[in-house]
This record gives structure tokens, C-alpha cells and sequence, in this order.
């Protein structure tokens, strides 16, 4: 019965979804550096409840903005510049938007079916607006729902969910909107191949 759910939930998202994701290419080293240190920020707590606090300002100041900013896409940003070999490593865009990273991959990325992966950045966006929000994801649950983790949000279902105190583990609909928050798509990070991999060569 579970597998039928799954199955007709994969189905309505090819059939009925109007929403896009686009995948961009990333250092393997690096998915795997950044996922760790976003997952080391979970707990972390604003200091007032201004946008402020030492770990918070870090994240702003990794793209350029002072506290009080937003920090939900300053935060996902930081994690992978922190461990960025070079910043062309960086597979999104430096930017306190969270609709910069998927407007960079519509615009740079390859279209790929609406289906979540783990290490995607799912992002929403206020209508007729330039402000949003971003979570990666770090489980899918299923074709519907997924466990993320975000920035500048809350710890649960009441509190703003895109302009919170901190950074907590969530459980995202794919689909449906949060308040004012319409799913805008996903961003996918894939690993880049070494050549080997990509000439089906066995290393050893």
C-alpha cells in the first residue's frame, strides 16, 4: 500500500506540478564538507532575536551583509564558501537571496525531472516579490514531503518559517505553500565525475 502511495505521489508530481528544478554541478569534496556544516549549525539561536549573534553575523558577512539582514540563504552560502577550496568551487551564487540560487541554475543548470534528493536546496518565494526563502534537504521522506534543514527559520510549525530565530531540522511540502511562500523549485547539487568516472574506467 505504501509503494502505491509512492508510486501515484510520483505520478502527480510529473503530471501536475508546476514547479521546476534544475541541477548544478559541484565539487564532490565540497557537497560533503558543506551538508556537515550545515548540520553543526542546527541549535544555533539568534542573539536578541534581530538577526544578530556571532554565528549569524557570520553568515551574513559571508555574503557581504551586515547583522539584522535575513541570513536563510546567507546561511546555505556559508556553509559551502567555509570549505570552498576556491570560491569557483562555490556551486551557487553569493547572495543574501534565496531566489539568486535558483535563478542561477535555471539560468546555468540543466532541467531535470521535479523529483527531491538529498543536498537539494528547496526554495520558495513570495508572490510578485523578490523575497523568498531556501532550505537543503537532507532525507526525502517521499515524492511529497522531505526533512531539510534551514536558516532564519523556526523550530515548528508556529513562528515565522521564513524569518525566524534560528537554524532547526523542518519538514517540507513539496508542493504546497507555507503562508505567503510559494514553491518556487528545487536546486539540485550534483557531484561532478572525474574523468575516469566519466570514461568507465575501474580505479582502484
Amino acid at each position: 500500500m505504501k509503494f502505491l502511495v509512492t508510486i501515484l505521489l510520483l505520478l502527480l508530481s510529473l503530471t501536475c506540478s508546476g514547479q521546476s528544478k534544475y541541477e548544478l554541478n559541484c565539487e564532490p569534496y565540497l557537497i560533503e564538507l558543506s551538508r556537515d556544516s550545515m548540520l553543526a549549525q542546527v541549535g544555533v539561536k539568534e542573539k536578541t532575536g534581530h538577526n544578530d549573534g556571532y554565528k549569524v553575523e557570520q553568515y551574513l558577512k559571508s555574503v557581504g551583509l551586515k547583522k539584522g539582514n535575513p541570513y536563510c540563504a546567507a546561511g546555505q552560502y556559508w556553509c559551502f564558501a567555509v570549505n570552498a577550496k576556491k570560491t569557483t568551487d562555490i556551486p551557487i551564487p553569493k547572495s543574501g537571496l534565496a531566489n539568486s540560487a535558483f535563478n542561477y541554475a535555471k539560468k546555468h543548470g540543466v532541467k531535470v525531472g521535479y523529483f527531491p534528493a538529498i543536498d537539494d536546496l528547496l526554495i520558495w518565494q513570495i508572490a510578485k516579490a523578490i523575497q523568498g526563502h531556501i532550505e537543503r534537504i537532507t532525507k526525502v521522506i517521499n515524492a511529497k514531503f522531505v526533512m531539510t534543514v534551514g536558516f532564519n527559520t523556526s523550530n515548528g510549525k508556529k513562528g515565522s518559517q521564513s524569518d525566524g530565530n534560528g537554524v532547526f531540522p523542518r519538514i517540507r511540502d513539496l508542493f504546497n505553500p507555507i503562508g505567503r511562500l510559494l514553491i518556487k523549485g528545487l536546486v539540485g547539487i550534483k557531484p561532478i565525475r572525474t574523468t575516469a568516472e566519466k570514461q568507465g574506467c575501474n580505479v582502484k
